[in-house]
Order: C-alpha cells, then sequence, then structure tokens
C-alpha cells in the first residue's frame, strides 16, 4: 500500500475496507500497550515505514500524502506518544527551577542521575567483551538516528530564529562535513556499513522495536513544530551523551584492530559533540528556559530520551551478557 499512488490507495481502501483497516491498527496499537513485543515491533516498523516516505526520496510512486495513510500515521503516532508519557516522571517535570541557569543544572543532573547514565552496556560490555560481530549489531541498530542527523536537524530547525537557528545551522554544517562532500557525518557513518557488509534489507530487518522507537521518537519530535521544545530536549541529550559513549566504541574498536575508516565518525563525535551539546545548552535552552511551556516540553524530550534509550540499552545488554543492568 506505501508504494502505491496516495490517491489511488484513498480511491481503493473506502468504506468498510479502509473501517477494517482502522480497527486492525487500533488493535495493534492496544495490543503494543498490554506488552505484546511482537506487536510493539510491527507498530514501530509500520511507524518507520510511513515516516520514510517523507523521510527519503523515493525511486517509485508512494502514498505520501493519502488520507487514509495519514489516518493510521496519526493512530501510531498517538500511541506512541502515550506510551512514552506514562514513564514520564511527571512530578519532577512540575517541579524543575524556573531559573534558566538552575534549570539547566537540574536537567543534567536529571540525566546524571538516570540509570542510562554511563550504561554498562558501553562501559562495560562494548569497551571491554564486545566481539567484531556484536559492534556489527550495535552499528544496525544505532541507524536509525546517527544515520539521518543531519535531516532531523533540517526538519527541527523550520521556523526557528535568532541564536537558536544560528546554533542549529551550525550544528547542520558540521553534518555536512563544513562543506566538504567527503567529511559529511552521515557519509561517514555509511562507511560503517561498508566494513561490515551491511545491506539496507538487512538494517530493516534487524532492527528491533527499541532501536526503532528511538528513530521514530527522533522523527516525531523533529517533524511537528508543536515538538519543537520537545525535540530540544530529545537532541540536545543525544548529543549530550554522545561523547562518553563513543569513547567506549572506539576503544573497542581499537582492541579488534578493525579498519580505521569505519571508526572516523565516532572520532570525530567525540570531540564535536561535546562542542555542540555545550552549544545547545547555552544558545537554546537557555534562552527558552525562560518559557514554562518551553521548560515543560525540553523536559519532556530529555526525558523520552533518556528513557527510551534506558531500554533500548537494558534490552542489548540482556542479549549479550550475563551483566544485570544498573538500576
Amino acid at each position: 500500500m506505501l508504494h502505491t499512488p496516495a490517491d489511488e490507495v484513498d480511491a481503493r481502501v473506502v468504506g468498510s475496507h479502509a473501517e477494517r483497516v482502522t480497527a486492525g491498527v487500533a488493535e495493534l496499537n492496544a495490543a503494543a500497550a498490554a506488552g505484546d513485543q511482537g506487536a510493539f515491533r510491527l507498530q514501530q516498523l509500520l511507524l518507520s515505514r510511513i515516516y520514510n516516505l517523507t523521510m527519503r526520496i523515493p525511486d517509485q510512486p508512494t502514498a505520501e500524502g493519502s488520507v487514509l495513510v495519514n489516518g493510521v500515521l496519526t493512530a501510531l503516532e498517538r500511541a506512541t506518544i502515550a506510551a512514552e508519557d506514562a514513564k514520564v516522571d511527571w512530578a519532577a517535570v512540575e517541579a524543575a527551577p524556573s531559573d534558566p541557569a538552575a534549570y539547566l543544572s537540574w536537567l543534567k543532573k536529571s540525566a546524571r542521575g538516570h540509570r542510562v547514565f554511563k550504561h554498562p552496556y558501553y562501559t562495560d560490555f562494548i569497551r571491554h567483551h564486545a566481539t567484531a560481530d556484536d559492534l556489527r549489531k550495535y552499528v544496525i541498530q544505532e541507524s536509525v538516528v546517527d544515520g539521518r542527523f543531519d535531516d532531523l536537524l533540517a526538519l527541527m530547525q523550520v521556523g526557528t530564529a535568532g541564536a537558536s537557528k544560528m546554533e542549529i545551522a551550525s550544528n547542520f554544517w558540521d553534518e555536512m562535513g563544513n562543506g566538504k562532500p567527503d567529511e559529511v557525518h552521515t557519509t561517514l557513518f555509511n562507511q560503517l556499513y561498508e566494513v561490515f557488509d551491511i545491506t539496507e534489507q538487512e538494517l530493516e530487518d534487524s532492527l528491533t522495536a527499541t532501536a526503532l522507537l528511538s528513530g521514530n521518537l527522533a522523527v516525531l519530535l523533529c517533524r511537528y513544530r508543536r515538538f519543537y521544545p520537545e525535540a530540544v530536549g530529545f537532541l540536545g541529550m543525544t548529543e549530550w551523551l554522545v561523547p562518553d559513549r563513543f569513547v567506549q566504541v572506539v576503544s573497542a574498536w581499537e582492541r579488534l584492530g578493525l579498519p580505521d575508516v569505519g571508526i572516523v565518525y565516532h572520532r570525530l563525535h567525540i570531540t564535536v559533540d561535546s562542542q555542540h551539546a555545550a552549544g545547545w545548552f547555552h544558545n537554546i535552552v537557555l534562552p527558552s528556559a525562560g518559557s514554562a511551556y518551553m521548560r515543560r516540553g525540553i523536559a519532556r524530550g530529555t526525558l523520552w530520551r533518556l528513557n527510551s534509550s534506558a531500554r533500548y540499552l537494558d534490552e542489548r545488554i540482556g542479549e549479550v551478557a550475563d551483566l544485570a543492568p544498573a538500576h
């Protein structure tokens, strides 16, 4: 259906057929909410495929713009939002300081106190135990965010102004290799696919539900203007966590003696994302934190990132080692 022109989809899927589609999506969302892991993966895979209609340049007709597909998308998004919000500590969010500097300190303290901070998947397993095959699996799961961070920034910056727009633009230009095609960060990340001989089909087939969720949350928050505050928190926390995590990946890569061409992306981001996070906090978060609306949204996006990343990493470490997740 997603590779059928939108007008054909809406002309063919009508009446009782359309109702069955709507009911099927509702059943899928209900099953995912009830803890059915198979339904959860299918929910997030379908959401990812619909998002790809607007995140990739197609080589064939697509259902982008279909009224029916948009209805399915809305239902999937609402279910995903409800699931993430159910895991947010709203009392802590409401108690956050109103002073911008104190608020930023609170955000960082919240991250440092979260179980995802210095998670043992990175600090122990990746650094000391991961094999080349483990790193291959890691690259596949990380592709949903690292593989398109430039596009997320491009989506997010629409409608911004002043220091915030300049900070996002500076970040985006770094992602673009500062104008050097061979140094575009997505190009550098894609070199990992060549080192490990990872195909496009394998990427989708191998992605777990929690990895798909991470990518979907990033797209969800960056594509809609109403979620701009959440995008500030989500992407800002993503960049703040990266340097320490990538130090562990580089250590594992060097320990295993893998080709240098495959680790350029991670080495670069240890330094670049430290700078980006500092600029993000100073030029976007601090100026925005004078608004209660922005503070609440930034905190929400930050906690979505911390909570979803923790579940993702708990899942990864549960698959690869007899190490219990930190709680």
